[in-house]
């Protein structure tokens, strides 16, 4: 007998005792693929993940920046669901804690949701 779905945010997550994810868990889980994956290294999409790593051996002021940018559009153009409204960086290079704050782009009353990823 197959389980319905309770949500249209959902993928197959291996972790997990039942193998599925949905919801904003969903989400969590995309931004942090997204985010741990440098661009180039899925060979089946090229383009998928986000080039913020380039900036790790760079000074700091230099870095701060253009991270941000690399993050805000790797989730701009890889995870549509949602508004990404701020990135903070936290910690020294190579390890950076990510933070993003960001809203569903279909909410009525948008709720600000935050996750964080280990750089």
């Amino acid at each position: 007998m197959l389980t319905p779905i309770p949500s249209t945010h959902w993928q197959l997550a291996p972790d997990l005792a039942d193998g599925t994810v949905w919801g904003i868990d969903d989400v969590h889980l995309c931004i942090a693929n997204i985010l741990s994956t440098p661009k180039g290294t899925d060979i089946l999409r090229p383009e998928f993940g986000s080039n913020h790593f380039d900036y790790l051996d760079q000074p700091y002021d230099v870095a701060l920046p253009n991270m941000v940018r690399e993050i805000t559009q790797a989730l701009q153009k890889w995870e549509t669901r949602i508004v990404v409204d701020e990135v903070f960086i936290d910690g020294q290079a190579p390890h950076f804690t990510l933070t993003v704050k960001w809203s569903l782009t279909d909410a009525v009353y948008p709720e600000i949701y935050t996750t964080q990823v280990q750089g």
